[in-house]
């Protein structure tokens, strides 16, 4: 019995370590150029999909898009990140209604942002 416990504290321990390890990563100035490249290619994505008229993709890029931005931090993660993500959820609600040429529209000037803050950031 005591075993299993000591297995299951070790395990729980193991498992909270990988966690902090990924939230980690973007708290650094690599991880976060990384996943502010992967929120635009996400986005870029959804953008695509949504101008194919694919909305089940269209929305689960916007997810995934959503994801990597939760995981940027610092100055990137700034007011113009946060407009941009705004309009990706208008977008998301576009897509949604299966309104995927007006998402479209929406999802490139979202974009558009996303891309201008990546290459400020580069700067």
């Amino acid at each position: 019995m005591k075993t299993s416990k000591i297995s299951s504290v070790l395990s729980s321990a193991v498992l909270a370590l990988a966690v902090s390890g990924s939230v980690f990563a973007a708290e650094n100035a690599a991880g976060v150029a990384e996943h502010l490249s992967l929120t635009l290619a996400k986005a870029k994505d959804a953008q695509a999909a949504a101008a194919a008229g694919n909305k089940d993709q269209c929305l689960a890029d916007i997810k995934a898009t959503k994801q990597h931005y939760k995981e940027i931090t610092g100055d990137a993660a700034g007011k113009p990140l946060q407009d941009a993500i705004k309009n990706l959820k208008i977008g998301q609600e576009e897509c949604d209604k299966g309104e995927t040429a007006k998402a479209a529209t929406t999802l490139s000037g979202v974009v558009d942002a996303i891309a201008k803050i990546e290459a400020a950031s580069k700067k």
